[in-house]
């Protein structure tokens, strides 16, 4: 059997919460399966400049994904300076983009002998409509996977549910997936309910476990995994951090991750006098080290998956009081939760764990409880009977 992911940007070197999620999803699931085979198609335009995304490769091996990415063409590079000239983008090239890059996609050498087409992910239509096209032209099942946790109407980072575009792929599609109650909800408001299922995000639970115990540690040692861009607000931690450190000197606090506003936060860390006390370490494939190496994990807006991780490696969480976290967290049982963008609130919250070992020590006891209906194992047999159903 053989399943083509579809998700737009694919930057496994960033590793992002998504990528992640495809990436672990395959890996398990191949080994589990030999007769299981995965595809990707996703955007070469991702990187830029454009000249350089002309010169980067189509096609590569990771892991067990066979990845092709699509583009850059002149559509595409149309539509990335109408945006940026216009600040909003052309419906006509859109559409100009989704025709260049569907006849693309449906010339690679394999894409007819894919059996099930599952897109990841719905804040733009380009991807997921090229998905739908690609199901329709070689006649195979398509699944959708809603990776966001917000779905408000007056929220300007949630995903666009109710766009009529959304809506008519969301119809089209033979399954559903989504991790929040939430988002399942609103699909029910749409008489998508049917197709519609609730699968929860996952972690392979055994490849996070700490080495080591953790229980002689002094608890100042604070991490963050998070995507630099504005959804994740990843400069409240920062802000927070230079509240705590005036509390606990001793304090340091590793920020994992990459992004467009790396550079941004970098200048923050420096502006507030930090860089003694915060290691921003950038870009990795594999976070795990930055796990084991800490004691508290500050979570930013939707990192479900990193809450996951931060769980099975032994953590106890922060995260603010926000759509999914709020659905996965129980409030100073297995998290402590915060508003959201409050930074000073926050740092509370941080100081009150580092000082308080055994609020520590029940938090990392329950998380780790918590983590054990989101492993791997459990998770993705729920993924792997959807698509031997529609087979």
């Amino acid at each position: 059997m053989r399943i083509c992911h579809i998700w737009q940007n694919f930057m496994p070197i960033e590793f992002g919460g998504v990528e992640r999620y495809i990436l672990s999803l395959s890996d398990f699931l191949s080994k589990q399966d030999q007769n299981l085979d995965f595809f990707m198609i996703t955007d070469k335009a991702a990187y830029v400049p454009f000249l350089r995304a002309i010169r980067t490769s189509g096609c590569q091996r990771i892991n067990s994904l066979e990845v092709h990415r699509l583009g850059p063409n002149l559509s595409s590079f149309l539509r990335s300076s109408s945006c940026k000239l216009l600040d909003r983008q052309s419906n006509l090239l859109d559409k100009m983009l989704i025709t260049s890059l569907f006849r693309e996609a449906s010339n690679i050498k394999g894409m007819d002998k894919v059996d099930v087409f599952h897109v990841h992910g719905f804040w733009q239509p380009l991807y997921p409509t090229i998905g739908l096209h690609l199901s329709q032209h070689f006649h195979r099942p398509f699944v959708v996977t809603l990776h966001g946790d917000s779905v408000s109407p007056n929220d300007r980072f949630a995903m666009p549910i109710r766009d009529p575009a959304t809506i008519d792929v969301l119809k089209r599609a033979d399954v559903i997936t989504t991790y929040s109650k939430e988002t399942l909800n609103v699909l029910r408001e749409f008489n998508l309910g049917k197709t519609s299922q609730l699968i929860p995000n996952f972690v392979n639970t055994r490849l996070f476990k700490r080495p080591t115990s953790n229980e002689n540690s002094s608890g100042d040692r604070i991490v963050m995994v998070s995507r630099f861009s504005k959804p994740k607000d990843p400069m409240t931690p920062i802000r927070a951090f230079a509240e705590v450190i005036k509390e606990v000197p001793e304090a340091t606090f590793k920020i994992v991750g990459y992004g467009p506003l790396y550079e941004y936060a970098n200048s923050l860390v420096q502006d507030l006098n930090l860089e003694g006390a915060i290691k921003m370490v950038g870009m990795t494939s594999d976070v795990r080290k930055y796990l084991w190496n800490s004691d508290i994990s500050i979570g930013t807006r939707g990192s479900y998956i990193t809450t996951l991780e931060a769980w099975a490696a032994g953590l106890p969480v922060i995260a603010p009081e926000f759509g999914i976290m709020k659905e996965i967290i129980s409030n100073g049982e297995n998290g402590l939760l915060v508003p959201p963008g409050n930074a000073h609130q926050l740092a509370s919250a941080i100081i009150n764990l580092i000082r308080n070992k055994d609020l520590r020590a029940m938090m990392v006891a329950n998380g780790l409880q918590a983590v054990k209906k989101h492993d791997i194992q459990n998770v993705s047999s729920s993924i792997a009977d959807i698509y031997a159903s529609l087979l």
